[in-house]
């Protein structure tokens, strides 16, 4: 699900966020995850942070906590097998371990 989206359903006022860039660079969205600020929805220690369009409020900064972020996941850009696939190719051209888990079929890879 889009950030937008997911600020609505966690029931996130815009207004009560704090103004972000129209488009950050991933040093300022990883410096802003640094800081733990609280979840926008919950007010726990977010472990991520992005930025939700609003028409009315301009760039806003949404921050989400383990448990909202699950409660929310992104919407992926490419299919799940595909995104495994190549996350595996790329875990294999490291010479990196990886173990995945679907619950389609379980364990694989090593």
């Amino acid at each position: 699900m889009k950030r937008e989206e997911a600020a609505r359903k966690l029931g996130v006022d815009p207004a009560s966020l704090f103004p972000a860039p129209t488009a950050p660079r991933f040093a300022q969205t990883w410096a802003r995850m640094q800081q733990e600020p609280p979840c926008s929805a919950c007010g726990q220690p977010s472990g991520t942070s992005g930025v939700i369009h609003d028409p009315d409020h301009g760039p806003r900064w949404f921050d989400r906590c383990r448990e909202c972020f699950l409660a929310t996941p992104p919407t992926l850009r490419v299919p799940p097998s595909r995104f495994l696939e190549e996350l595996r190719e790329v875990a294999a051209d490291a010479r990196m371990p990886l173990s995945t888990y679907t619950d389609e079929s379980g364990w694989e890879g090593e």
